[in-house]
């Protein structure tokens, strides 16, 4: 079990018209389907095929004996008959031209004839009373893999895939054979139009109680070194030790958009607790103590589930680092004028204290490409839930805060917040491409995150299949894999633009140009030059995302 690539029958390959990193619903697939032989050829079908699945695979390992669960879903599958005849066709080269649009809903006969998936959390069911209660939406191309204890496979896919049948009657003794070539594609759900207005704010559990009980606190004992008298007070007499409280409140953002031109949200408020005298007796503006900000952690933490049939299930999460700050010197209490930020209601229904702070404006909190342990998933896959795949997200975070020398530590809840990971706005711009073709032709932000998915390499995928012409690169193999932990410790020098471009145009094979006579299925003979196969010119360097 595995990913389908890009597979091409001897003399039988599929070549796409102006191809996509990315497809969405709605999208126009047109090409043709080309056979080049040099001995006769005996056609009787040539048929196109268009389909989606998920699969997932499990092993579990029992000793020395291994039991292996499989669940498959098919989405859709549309089928085109090209050309049939009862004809052999003369040595020479053919094309078969073909177009269709990219449904935009999974078809109810396929998910009510595949595997019959029970209701269960994260996963949606076919076991439903009519056909109308079944969740159509098609879920983004994504791949998964763990090879550890338990070998977990899981991943969802939508191909192209061309086969050429020879006649019935071609031979007395054996049936007909058929040649298979498939291409498979990148399906993403349509972006938004624009960059997403509210961040839906929302509380990360209640506020936080800190107490600081130290002699530090007093103004003639800060910056220095407790002496043994006062190191025993502080043990034996804690009730005549000075105390300060205060609260810690985080409010984190619920939805998050990838590559948003804006920093996402991260509220911190910290209001001092005065009116309590058995939690604060440090009172007064010319005594408050300083809260000062130490360091700041946020990680988006992925959750990718799976399940085979017999309800046998399995999970792996990962975790994105977004920021990773430490040693900071960011003032909370007193507030500090220059960092105190209030918000209008589209971004926070209620941040009008002056003890509130932005840290994601503070520190340019973003979320664009996004490493996945040692490679680049561009974009960041969106949340989907399917019958045998899901995958959802959660924000966590880690502060740290000083208060007369004395340090705390805060966190988010046990899984952190639950938030919803939106694709890049279709509107966002990259470089390579002006306005008017980036809006005119389709051509979204895919363009430029397959480049960047392309540049650092497809060997380990938690992300879709880097492809840009419907050809593998020469020299390179295709080998889906897992995201390992650690960092991309890979050094890339900077390229001119030129550099960029003759590069690109020597990375990648010639391929053949759709013939445009009127006669789908004619002949084109080696030296005849009339629908000839012809060179795509990729003039333009490989773009790059500029949010």
């Amino acid at each position: 079990m595995g990913l389908t690539k890009v597979t091409n029958s001897p003399g039988l390959s599929i070549h796409l018209d102006n191809p996509r990193p990315v497809y969405c619903p709605g999208d126009v697939i047109s090409g043709q389907v080309s056979l080049h032989t040099a001995a006769e050829c005996a056609i009787g079908t040539v048929a196109l095929s268009f389909w989606g699945r998920a699969k997932t695979k499990i092993i579990q390992q029992n000793g020395q004996s291994a039991s292996v669960y499989r669940g498959r879903t098919r989405y859709f599958s549309v089928d085109h008959t090209l050309y049939t005849g009862q004809y052999t066709h003369k040595p020479g080269s053919f094309g078969w031209p073909f177009e269709l649009t990219v449904p935009g809903q999974a078809d109810p006969r396929c998910i009510l004839s595949g595997h019959k998936w029970k209701p269960k959390d994260h996963f949606r069911t076919n076991v439903v009373d009519t056909p109308g209660d079944l969740d159509l939406t098609l879920p983004p191309t994504t791949f998964n893999s763990r090879h550890q204890a338990r070998k977990v496979d899981c991943f969802v896919e939508y191909v192209l895939e061309a086969s050429l049948t020879e006649p019935q009657d071609a031979h007395r003794f054996r049936g007909p054979k058929t040649k298979t070539s498939t291409l498979p594609v990148t399906f993403q759900p349509l972006p938004s139009p624009e960059p997403i207005r509210s961040f839906d704010l929302a509380p990360d559990g209640p506020p936080r109680l800190v107490t600081i009980s130290t002699l530090k606190l007093l103004p003639e004992h800060a910056g220095t070194n407790l002496g043994l008298r006062d190191r025993a007070r502080s043990l034996f007499q804690r009730d005549s030790i000075p105390r300060f409280s205060f609260r810690l409140s985080v409010r984190a953002p619920t939805t998050i958009q990838s590559s948003h031109p804006a920093p996402l949200p991260f509220i911190l408020g910290v209001e001092p607790d005065l009116d309590d005298p058995n939690t604060t007796t440090v009172v007064g503006a010319s005594s408050s103590p300083v809260v000062t900000l130490r360091s700041f952690k946020v990680d988006l933490k992925t959750h990718v589930r799976c399940r085979a049939v017999a309800t046998y299930a399995d999970d792996k999460t990962y975790e994105v680092s977004l920021l990773n700050l430490k040693n900071l010197d960011q003032r909370l209490l007193p507030p500090d004028s220059t960092a105190t930020k209030t918000f209008s209601n589209s971004i926070s229904s209620s941040s009008t204290s002056p003890n509130t702070i932005d840290l994601g404006s503070l520190y340019d909190l973003r979320v664009g490409g996004a490493t996945l342990g040692s490679r680049l998933e561009s974009p960041l896959c969106p949340n989907f839930t399917s019958y045998n795949v899901s995958r959802e997200y959660f924000l966590v975070w880690e502060i740290e805060v000083e208060c007369a020398e004395k340090t705390q530590k805060f966190s988010s809840t046990k899984h952190g917040t639950p938030c919803e990971v939106l694709l890049p706005p279709a509107t966002a711009r990259m470089d390579g491409y002006d306005d008017d073709n980036t809006t005119s032709n389709n051509i979204n932000l895919g363009v430029a995150l397959e480049s960047c998915r392309i540049s650092t390499g497809e060997n380990h995928a938690n992300t879709s299949r880097g492809q840009v012409d419907g050809r593998k690169r020469s020299s390179e193999k295709e080998k889906p894999g897992f995201f390992t932990s650690g960092g991309d410790k890979t050094r890339h020098d900077h390229k001119t633009k030129a550099q960029e471009a003759a590069e690109e145009h020597d990375g990648y094979d010639h391929r053949d140009q759709q013939h445009q006579g009127p006669d789908s299925n004619t002949s084109v003979d080696r030296n005849n030059t009339r629908g000839a196969p012809e060179v795509y010119n990729r003039g333009q360097p490989p773009p790059q995302y500029v949010p």
